[in-house]
Order: C-alpha cells, then structure tokens, then sequence
C-alpha cells in the first residue's frame, strides 16, 4: 500500500457492538452499513479496559494499560510514549485530532468534581509541545469545556448559557434520559463533525493526512436531539433478559457491595430502573448513534469531495461498550459482560475484500500495527498489539486464539483481568477466592456462571493457563537490548 494511503479513525464513547443497523437492524445506521459493505467488519472485537481513558490510550498507541501508565480514568497516559501520530508523523502525515481524546482526567486533582482547566488538561507534551503528536488538535470532553463550549458561544449564547446549566434539560426528563431541544447543528456531535469537516478541507491532498474524528456520544446522559429521537417514537424496544436470584448470587461479591467498598460512583446494584424508563433509555441510546452516523456521512462527503476517498483506510471503533440494563446493570466499571467489552471494529482499506465479516479475534492494541502495516511501515518494537492485515487481506481466518480486557481499580480494591477466547471467557479477580466463567456457545447471554462447577474445572485450569502465559507475554518490551551486556 502507497504510503499516500490517508488514514480516518473514527471513534464513539460508551457503543455497543450490536448497535449498528447490520448487526441489529433496529438500529438506523446507514452510513456505517456503508462502510462496513466497503470493508470487513470484525464481530469479534474486544476493549483493552470497560472505562474511557485506558482503551483509548491502548488504541493510540497499540500497548495495554498496565505498560502506557492510563491504567483507569483520573490517571494520565505517559508522556514518553509513542503514539499513533507520531508514527505517522514519521513518514510524512499531517495529524489532527477532534473530539474526545481523554489521556488526562478532566476533573482537577484530589478528587475534585471541578473540571480541570482547559489550558492544563489539553496541554502539549514537554518534549516537542504537541498534544500526544497531534500537529493540530480541537478537544472536547464529557464536560463540554473547552473548544466546543467557546464555539457555541459564538453560535448562540443564550444556548450556551443553558446548556452549561442544566444541558437543555427538557421538563419530562427523568434521571438521565431526555429529549433534548438543542438544535441539533449546536450539539457537540455536529460540532466533532464540523470541525472535521473543516481540517479536510483545509488540507493539501499531496500530503497524507490523518484524522481521528472522536464523538464523546452515545455516552450518557441519554439526551439525543428531539428530531433524532422522535425516529424511534414507535419502534418497539427489546428488554434485556431478566436474570435470577441463582444469577445474582453467582455473581463476583464485588459486584454486590460495590456501593460498599466505593469501587464505581454509583454503585453496581441492580438499577431500578421501570420498563418503561428503560426502553425510553434504549430509544434515545439509539437516537444518538444515529445521529452520530449522519455526522460520519458529513466528514465522508468531505473526503469525497476533497478527491482522495478511494485512497482513504477507515477504522471505525468505541472505546467500551455499555451495559444498557444488561443483568440489571446500566453504564460501564468492573465488569465484563458482551456488553461492556465487546465493541464495534469496522476496517476499509483500499482495493482491500469488501462486505467481509470476520470472527477473527481482535484487540483495541491491533489497531496501530494494522494501520502501519496498511501504509507500509513495519511495527515498531515496543508496539503490543497485532496486524491483522491477513485478516483483513483474506489470507488468515484468524491471528489470535485470545484477548485481553482489563479492569485495574486498585486502589480501591478491585483489579481484574478477562480472557477471552472464541468460545470461553474467564475473568480473574486479583487476591479474591470468586471468579467467573461462561460458556458463550451454550450461554451467550451470560447467565450461568460456571466458575465452581466441578464438570468445568479442566476447561477453566487451561483457561488460566492461557491467561498466565498472556500476562508473561504482554509484560512491557521497552526498553529494546540493544548490546550483549
């Protein structure tokens, strides 16, 4: 592949893999459909971590949370490491970074609830003063502060001044959900879009270009603009699976005292939420990926009218998934259900198979050496993750026989690993006695925890010696020997 080959991820904060119209036709998302009959979408694609900042920082640098130092939200991704832009960088692209990036905390340090200033949480990096190798960036986070709160300003203040209110919350909201009367060309997924839009057209074709185009949507709150949400009015909403007492009771202890031992705000008991409220919760989750999917249309139309889409790679991804009710549970933390850990992973490379779906084991870590691979560079030691241009090219059904998915709050006192293989997942917590094991072929639902059941001991010791040999091997390979002694 020419190293002209111009690279777009795209990413969304807190989306479901089977939130997208091909995998759940529920869901109206044309644009994706597009481009998923473009390229190969990969079913079986999992989080390096179920919270924000560790997943994105193993997507952009290809290295798992323990060795790039995010290892949960409220911690910072290390400087010193070598991101995806700067690989690029290396060989001549332009990169510009918008939307939510979220390698440092947004909220100012001993556990303050006031955001961090803007100027010191977007800051560029002491070693060459850009933000993480970004040549140019625009960022937005969950609190709106920043770029995007300026820019609207400048649209419509008296929007402006109720959106830092309350988020234009409508009178019959409840909780999180509502229908908000933002207009929609105001709304911070127009805006992630817009400014897009804007760093394509801005760009001399004769140089590569990389864009990450980061929406912080479908993110709670769920508050779609009223015109999107008003296109699900009738659509009649699948409920999770109600569990059973013996599920609740199978279940880690860590996810029943959650409250208890302050391992997530919140809490992890069972919501309470209604039918009702839950399926209002469901539409508007759906209302904002639409939304989303329409901005995707606007930033492509740019590419096209800018004259370089057949020669544009696109991956498309979430960071996590969303529990959305699943075994009562509503959000993200300390868990590992399909949910949560299984995200949309969505790669068109040009002249590359089209319309191929893959149940290729995949990694967030896989996305850096993919992309190098794709525009010629080999992967640079240190980097974690695979290529999966094999896969991609049709000449390997599969590269991995795993994947990893953490979760470290160690500090308040859960750390927890996930394997996941194409049948088995077993999840490991750090100095506890419990665990979980599911069966996915029999239990896809992930109701029936196998974990002391005598009849799944055998699978459940190869499972942890998989597990151990993982840990081995994704210990941190920086950095290179490069002398006898």
């Amino acid at each position: 592949m020419t190293k002209q080959t111009h690279v777009w991820l795209i990413t969304t904060d807190q989306m479901r893999a089977d939130t997208i119209g091909f995998e759940n036709p529920k869901v109206k998302t044309p644009v994706l459909d597009h481009l998923a009959s473009e390229g190969t979408v990969f079913t079986s694609a999992y989080c390096a971590s179920p919270v924000c900042t560790p997943s994105r920082a193993s997507i952009f640098t290809g290295r798992y949370p323990h060795v790039h130092g995010a290892w949960n939200i409220g911690v910072s991704l290390n400087e010193d490491e070598v991101t995806l832009s700067d690989h690029l960088k290396e060989s001549g692209y332009r990169t510009v970074g918008v939307g939510k990036m979220h390698f440092r905390p947004q909220c100012k340090t001993d556990f303050s609830t006031e955001s961090e200033e803007v100027s010191y949480r977007d800051r560029g990096r002491e070693k060459d003063g850009t933000y993480y190798g970004f040549d140019e960036h625009h960022i937005s986070e969950d609190n709106a502060t920043g770029e995007y709160l300026d820019w609207l300003r400048a649209q419509d203040s008296a929007v402006a001044d109720r959106f830092i209110k309350n988020r234009c919350r409508t009178e019959n909201a409840d909780g999180d959900v509502w229908e908000s009367d933002m207009p929609a060309e105001l709304h911070q997924t127009y805006w992630t879009a817009e400014k897009s839009i804007e760093a394509i057209q801005a760009h001399d074709p004769a140089q590569p270009l990389f864009l990450w185009t980061s929406f912080v949507d479908p993110h709670h709150p769920f508050d779609p603009p009223q015109a999107y949400a008003e296109l699900y009015a009738n659509t009649e909403i699948d409920l999770p699976q109600e569990f059973s007492a013996d599920e609740l009771r199978s279940r880690p202890e860590h996810l029943l005292r959650q409250g208890d031992r302050g391992y997530w705000p919140g809490g992890g008991e069972q919501h309470q939420y209604s039918s009702d409220r839950l399926s209002r919760v469901i539409r508007n989750y759906y209302a904002m990926i639409t939304f989303i999917d329409e901005q995707i249309g606007r930033v492509l139309e740019a590419w096209k009218q800018k004259g370089i889409e057949d020669n544009l790679m696109v991956v498309f991804t979430s960071d996590h998934g969303e529990l959305l009710g699943d075994h009562g549970l509503m959000y993200k933390g300390p868990w590992f259900y399909e949910g949560l850990t299984r995200v949309p992973m969505i790669m068109r490379v040009p002249g590359m198979t089209k319309g191929s779906r893959s149940e290729a084991l995949i990694e967030h870590v896989d996305i850096v050496p993919t992309v190098l691979e794709v525009i010629g560079n080999e992967c640079p030691y240190g980097v974690q993750g695979i290529s999966q241009l094999k896969v991609l090219e049709g000449s390997a059904s599969s590269l991995r026989s795993s994947a990893l998915t953490t979760y470290n709050a160690h500090d308040r006192g859960v750390h927890a690993k996930c394997l996941r293989t194409n049948r088995y997942k077993l999840v490991i917590f750090a100095g506890e006695t419990y665990g979980e094991l599911f069966d996915l072929f029999n239990d896809p639902g992930e109701h029936l925890n196998l974990f002391f059941e005598p009849a799944a001991k055998e699978v459940k010791l190869q499972l942890m010696e998989q597990l151990v040999h993982r840990l081995i091997q994704d210990e941190d390979p920086l950095p290179e020997r490069k002398t006898n002694w």
